[in-house]
């Protein structure tokens, strides 16, 4: 009975390492499972195409070009088209994009165990036995978790921060667009004051034989015209150059297509809540709800720097061969945690969470500040070219018609036709700049509320975007709130 006793002791002990390998195998296999990605380029083109109707390019090889399917050049360009062309082609937030990649890849390390160390003592000739010894880090096993969660925090922040510079790129795309389409016109405008100053040089000539003014009036006649000829000569290369600067915001320098602006139609713009839009700002703006990942992301890492200072590795350990008994059996290696609890790590993590949660303050602040900014923009912008077009321009443009037909039957002086011209011109020029003033301030409003704020002529003026991006801060709102508090942000500090 004895002896059974000692078998079945012995059969115990050399199951143990192949146990001890069964539970590795296992574990590591476990590891190596990567945790899901939460967030890929598709996402980011998803969101952009609901807040600005433009998506991403699929894929992208550098210094290649891509027009988007829904863009035509050949019937000219709108503003849209230059903010569905940036987003597929802009350098910069092509190069952002591999971000993605990068929080991807680190993602995917924060679920990786760390690898089992085995040390081997080999016997030499004689009678010592041969030593193994495995050590498993059971530290990895207990913080995988929360690793995870940082870097899954991360990946959120990352796609955020990534649409709001999608934003980014499609205002800028409008605002060059409207710096573009103010040069043209403008240079269109010059174009039709040469052709009249030139048709008035030419009437003044005609004056001057019929002997109803001196020369000196021709003489002011006509260096008008070659002002005016002037102007326009400066007014065309400002179009190439703003032209240029277009092209670069949407990546196209190389393109060999050549780039007319297409003006959309006016409409009135209706009156706009600031405090409601910059309430819905702050429930849906891809950089705060990036700043709120990153207030979770900091305290989840104060957790992991409070545990991490714990060193525990599982160890299987045996001999076998030479002089002595074949044994083996497991046991535990860790570290005294007295002198070196990471107090270090834990404070600086602590400060951490303060200044993301200060950074989140200040975002918060920001964005209403941008909507308020935005909105008055616009608004003073419509006004004023409300009241130019109403009653400004159609009284001036009668002016003209008047003092020209007055000059043309021997009447006024050239002084007088050149006063309303130059009051016509100049209104004219004003339009232009309110109408490229308003574009810019549309533009801006957009980006600052998160989304397009009118579309087709009539304003959205409700909660009603639902994001794709799903967010793991549990400190996040609920996306279909229609009537939020303003300023009321929900976000509380633990």
């Amino acid at each position: 009975m004895r002896q059974q006793r000692t078998d079945s002791t012995c059969l115990c002990h050399q199951n143990l390492p192949c146990l001890a390998f069964v539970f590795l195998a296992v574990v590591t296999l476990v590891g190596c499972r990567g945790p899901q990605v939460c967030c890929d380029r598709r996402d980011v083109s998803r969101e952009l195409n609901g807040r600005a109707f433009s998506d991403v390019v699929p894929e992208s090889c550098p210094g290649e070009v891509s027009i988007p399917p829904v863009v035509n050049l050949d019937d000219g360009l709108t503003q849209d088209e230059s903010a569905a062309i940036a987003l597929w082609n802009n350098r910069d937030f092509l190069a952002t994009l591999s971000n993605l990649g990068v929080a991807r890849g680190d993602l995917v390390q924060a679920g990786l165990l760390t690898n089992p160390q085995m040390s081997l003592l080999f016997p030499p000739i004689g009678t010592k036995q041969l030593e193994w010894t495995v050590f498993l880090p059971i530290d990895a096993l207990l913080l995988r978790k929360k690793r995870i969660e940082v870097a899954e925090s991360d990946l959120q922040r990352i796609c955020n921060e990534l649409v709001q510079n999608g934003l980014n790129v499609a205002r800028d795309a409008r605002i060059a667009f409207a710096d573009f389409q103010f040069a043209v016109d403008r240079y269109q405008l010059a174009a039709e004051a040469v052709e009249v100053r030139a048709g008035i040089a030419e009437l003044a000539q005609k004056r001057l034989d019929a002997g109803d003014i001196g020369e000196l009036e021709l003489i002011t006649a006509r260096v008008d015209a070659n002002r005016a000829r002037a102007d326009a000569a400066g007014l065309e290369r400002a179009v190439r150059i703003a032209e240029a600067k277009l092209r670069n915001v949407l990546g196209i320098v190389t393109l060999d297509s050549p780039l007319f602006p297409v003006s959309p139609e006016s409409f009135r713009v209706p009156a706009l809540d600031a405090d409601l839009l910059a309430s819905e700002a702050l429930l849906i703006r891809p950089d705060a709800k990036a700043a709120r990942v990153a207030v979770q992301a900091a305290r989840h890492r104060v957790e992991l720097a409070q545990k991490s200072f714990l060193r525990i590795d599982g160890v299987a350990d045996g001999n076998s061969g030479g002089a002595g008994p074949t044994n083996s059996g497991p046991g535990l290696r860790f570290e005294l945690p007295i002198f070196n609890r990471n107090q270090g790590l834990v404070i600086r993590s602590q400060w951490t969470v303060d200044q993301a949660s200060h950074n989140y303050y200040s975002v918060r602040d920001r964005i209403v500040t941008e909507v308020r900014t935005a909105v008055a923009s616009v608004e003073q912008a419509n006004e004023s070219l409300t009241i130019l077009r109403e009653s400004v321009l159609p009284q001036l443009e009668d002016a003209v018609e008047i003092s020209r037909a007055s000059y043309r039957d021997g009447g006024d002086g050239y002084v007088l036709v050149l006063q309303s011209i130059s009051q016509f011109v100049d209104s004219r020029i004003q339009e232009l700049q309110l109408s490229a003033d308003l574009r810019r301030a549309l533009a801006e409003l957009d980006r600052s509320v998160g989304r397009r704020v009118f579309t087709d002529g009539e304003v959205e003026h409700t909660l009603s975007l639902q994001s794709n991006l799903k967010d793991t801060n549990s400190l996040d709102f609920d996306y279909e709130t229609t009537a939020p508090v303003p300023y009321d942000d929900g976000f509380v500090e633990e």
